[in-house]
């Protein structure tokens, strides 16, 4: 479910680009102010075009949640007592707040509205306890610089 909620999410920035786009162009006056309708106004074959635009972006939206959203494993050895507090004052330097802990899972959000809005409200990152260290979950820009962060401030801290 969180994967077609996602989907949607991303179909709907898309259209919204498209449309802050159209309104630009329009507003600095570089569409055709003679086309017989709305859509030929900036499409070569109007409606036709939208419908083709549409599809794409349909299908972008479709995949877009498998690509930037990821679980990767982060290495961070030690006892959960002892990464606890590393984990915690990381995340919280790097603009995130412990949203809630289950045992040794993590759940953090981030403060910033700006990175909120710009996420589409998709800025948690989760930490689930393994073996070896974390799983991480996240959009993977976000989790990709945190796992790197993490294990390099573990490393240092042994």
């Amino acid at each position: 479910m969180r994967y077609f909620i996602r989907a949607i999410k991303y179909f709907i920035y898309f259209m919204l680009l498209l449309a802050v786009m159209m309104f630009a162009l329009y507003a600095l006056k570089m569409t055709d102010a003679n086309a017989k309708d709305f859509p030929s106004m900036f499409f070569k074959n109007g409606y036709d075009s939208m419908k083709i635009m549409l599809l794409v972006f349909a299908g972008v939206s479709a995949l877009y949640p498998m690509l930037g959203f990821a679980k990767i494993k982060a290495i961070i050895p030690g006892e959960y007592a002892d990464v606890r507090g590393l984990i915690l004052d990381y995340m919280e330097d790097h603009g995130y707040y412990l949203e809630k802990e289950e045992g040794e899972n993590l759940s953090f959000r981030a403060c910033s509205i700006f990175r909120k809005v710009t996420r589409m409200y998709e800025d948690r990152i989760e930490l689930e306890r393994d073996y070896t260290g974390f799983l991480v979950k996240g959009k993977r820009s976000d989790i990709v610089r945190i796992i790197h962060g993490l294990e390099a401030k573990a490393r240092k801290s042994e």
